[in-house]
């Protein structure tokens, strides 16, 4: 039987890092590989137990209980830990990107696109989404969302936004006085992750030349990314959505450059309705720009 070494702390950060564990939950960071602390003694006396001891016979006989199995920190290297959660995560993608990047780069309108997509063979999640979810809203719009992946409501009818969480987007956009028709909107992954979970780290790469291109047809006045997922692929950082939420930064897509800026996903809304605040303070924010932009009006 084969033991797996020892994970190295560092490669244990940069695997928290890839799945998206990059906010610390408590006050303080804990260290998980220290010893545990010696359990503090019982002010009290222990209750007496006052029942007779079993016979030498029933405590030979005695099951004995099983050692808890070794947390999955313990068990691997990161790259084998995250191909076991996620299974393409492991895998050498470059020749899956370099061909990505060739099929959007020689795509010069949406419907172009659209095609390369459907031919591209590089993401085994096309093998076990229903539909591709291209995209919706107008093309002609001077804003654009890019959301994170399709989910059920969205692989069924091949649209984005369309479930509980595009129904709260609707009511965002009515908001600051737009619906689809006025905006424009686009996922980072085009086909739906099995069971909704958040996608990989290979996933999103070898799909990154197709939004960027995406984004470079339609050109946009300002582009919003909605949740971690979308902001640390567009932006190409590790700053949690926490932090980076609200802030104005430039986005060059395959040479398209315009101003950007992250917020909270709808679904994390529905989590954590509190906030809504700042998704409202992001997008009068992002609509002032955009009057700015074009000297006091925007596409009806």
């Amino acid at each position: 039987m084969v033991t797996a070494p020892p994970l190295d702390p560092l490669n244990a950060l940069h695997w928290l890092r890839d799945v998206g564990a990059d906010e610390a939950v408590l006050e303080a960071p804990v260290n998980r590989y220290a010893e545990p602390a010696a359990r503090p003694a019982l002010a009290e006396a222990p209750v007496r137990d006052e029942r007779p001891a079993p016979s030498r016979d029933v405590a030979r006989e005695a099951p004995r209980r099983a050692e808890p199995e070794r947390p999955a920190y313990e068990q691997g290297t990161a790259r084998e830990i995250d191909a076991g959660l996620r299974p393409v995560a492991g895998l050498d993608r470059s020749a899956d990107l370099q061909s990505a990047k060739a099929l959007a780069g020689a795509a010069n309108t949406l419907d172009e696109l659209r095609a390369a997509l459907e031919r591209f063979e590089g993401c085994p999640l096309k093998k076990s989404a229903k539909n591709l979810v291209f995209a919706d809203g107008n093309p002609q719009a001077d804003l654009m969302f890019v959301g994170e992946a399709p989910g059920r409501d969205e692989d069924d009818m091949g649209l984005p936004f369309v479930g509980v969480s595009g129904q709260l987007l609707d009511k965002v956009l009515d908001g600051i006085g737009r619906d689809r028709n006025s905006v424009y909107i686009a996922n980072v992954l085009p086909w739906r992750p099995p069971d909704n979970r958040e996608p990989a780290l290979a996933e999103a790469s070898v799909c990154l030349p197709f939004l960027m291109r995406h984004i470079a047809l339609v050109r946009p006045r300002i582009v919003v990314a909605l949740g971690a997922t979308a902001a640390k692929n567009l932006f190409d950082t590790t700053e949690g959505i926490t932090r980076l939420r609200g802030k104005w930064l430039e986005l060059n897509a395959d040479g398209y450059e315009c101003p950007a800026m992250a917020t909270f996903h709808p679904a994390a809304l529905l989590r954590m309705p509190l906030n809504k605040r700042y998704v409202w303070r992001d997008m009068l924010a992002v609509q002032e720009r955009l009057e700015q932009l074009a000297g006091g009006t925007h596409l009806a």
